[in-house]
């Protein structure tokens, strides 16, 4: 209840800018609002660290538990991703409404990283996947409340950059949960991993409730844009972005690119495991540093170049996920027909950090696209759409497809092979969408 009134105090202030303080109506300065950025990258990484270390937990969970591929499959990728989803239109209206969105990260990123720590004392499948459930319920509410915050702290043209910067929370917290996921597995086990990385988020959460200052609604839009609190109903403001026809294009592509990219990246420590007889140790520092590296590198590099490019205009924008996409697909088929372990990391670096370069791009074009007041909206239902598409049923497509042609085979290791090969050209799905996309932003003439 306390954490209710919390936020709902901080709706009232959002309300009515007579109740915002002097340092909330000013636009953020440059050293206000970098710090933010840096603070809301941090609780990115540990968004993505909480989430996705079960990917490198998945082998002994499997054994203790005596379970099948597609049942890892629901528990990394539909266990938080389905649930994460239900919650997360809610949620956006919510802060969409007003609320006090700094209040709000606080409050959720303190529930999801206790949620993290019960999952390492379940006794069972099925409440260890409902405690996974739970964190991606807590989840939801994250990422739109951290767009709609950096949309009103940075102007549009600056914007590819900083959620550029703020979307390598993804590969760091990644990065971090496969190292130390592998590293305190292999020594002590999974329970003990779950229960060590959840409890930093607790005080991190409180510290960001101390330390970050609510920025008033549009004040980074040229033309000076207030929140008009409740002017449109969630079905009005869902056929508004529904309607342009750019927005939905980039969701269906950014969809595809994440159904690919998570399938194969929530399979890979398995493959390495299954295929090469890595252990758990090397395969989370193999992969720790494999997707840091590649992914800091792509995310930022594709969020500077998306920048460059939008200078000819949004569409323009959009060729960054094409070029990075399109090179990625090829390199991914070498990689799975590696054959060493080492080597299959190696060939990686370059796919991984190619198909990173959509995730800055399509953040900033639908918040670009949507009006201030379904901005939370506008990314949720883009977040939405890539956990129903992607990160839910990537993983379940990639376990159903090794569990298919393992029967065709005969051979798990080369069913898994097989499966992650399919999931690479699958992404010419979205390379398909993407240049849909760019055609209708060329054709409307929209303009950074």
């Amino acid at each position: 209840m306390g954490i209710a009134v919390l936020m709902n105090d901080g709706a009232a202030d959002a309300g009515a800018s007579s109740d915002l303080t002097v340092e909330d109506a000013k636009p953020a300065g440059t050293a206000k609002r970098t710090l933010m950025l840096i603070m809301l990258t941090l609780i990115y990484s540990l968004n993505y660290l909480d989430r996705q270390i079960v990917l490198i937990l998945q082998e002994p969970i499997k054994h203790e538990f005596v379970l099948k591929d597609w049942q890892l499959g629901l528990l990394t990728g539909g266990s938080i991703s389905l649930f994460y989803t239900a919650m997360g239109i809610p949620l956006a209206r919510w802060i969409d409404s007003g609320i006090h969105r700094v209040r709000m990260i606080g409050a959720i990123t303190v529930l999801w990283s206790i949620l993290t720590a019960v999952g390492g004392v379940t006794r069972n499948y099925w409440q260890l996947f409902f405690a996974r459930v739970g964190v991606g319920m807590a989840e939801s509410g994250f990422a739109p409340a951290a767009h709609s915050l950096l949309s009103d702290l940075y102007p549009a043209d600056k914007r590819p950059s900083a959620m550029g910067v703020f979307a390598t929370g993804i590969p760091i917290g990644i990065m971090l949960g496969l190292m130390a996921g592998g590293f305190i597995a292999q020594h002590y086990n999974w329970r003990m991993a779950l229960l060590i990385v959840g409890l930093p988020g607790v005080m991190i959460g409180l510290l960001f409730v101390i330390l970050a200052r609510e920025p008033k609604r549009g004040a980074a839009e040229s033309g000076g844009a207030t929140l008009e609190t409740d002017s449109l109903s969630f079905r009005e403001a869902v056929a508004a972005l529904w309607r342009t026809s750019a927005y939905v294009q980039v969701i269906l592509a950014s969809a595809a690119a994440s159904f690919a990219q998570m399938g194969i990246t929530a399979w890979l420590p398995s493959y390495l495991i299954r295929v090469h007889g890595m252990s758990l140790s090397e395969v989370g520092l193999g992969m720790g540093v494999l997707m840091g590296a590649s992914g800091l590198v792509g995310t930022a590099f594709g969020g500077w170049l998306a920048m460059r490019l939008g200078r000819r205009g949004m569409d323009a924008m959009l060729w960054a996920p094409i070029i990075g996409l399109t090179l990625s697909i090829p390199l991914f088929v070498m990689a799975f027909m590696a054959e060493s372990g080492a080597s299959t990391l190696w060939l990686l670096a370059m796919p991984m950090l190619l198909v990173a370069f959509w995730t800055a791009p399509s953040i900033a074009v639908t918040q670009s696209l949507a009006p201030v007041a379904t901005r939370a909206t506008a990314s949720a239902v883009y977040i939405v759409t890539c956990n129903i598409i992607g990160v839910a049923l990537g993983p379940i497509f990639a376990g159903i497809m090794s569990d298919v042609f393992h029967g065709m085979t005969g051979d798990p290791a080369r069913g898994l092979q097989l499966s992650l090969m399919c999931l690479a050209v699958i992404m010419l799905w979205s390379v398909v969408h993407w240049i849909i996309a760019a055609r209708r932003l060329r054709k409307d003439r929209i303009a950074v």
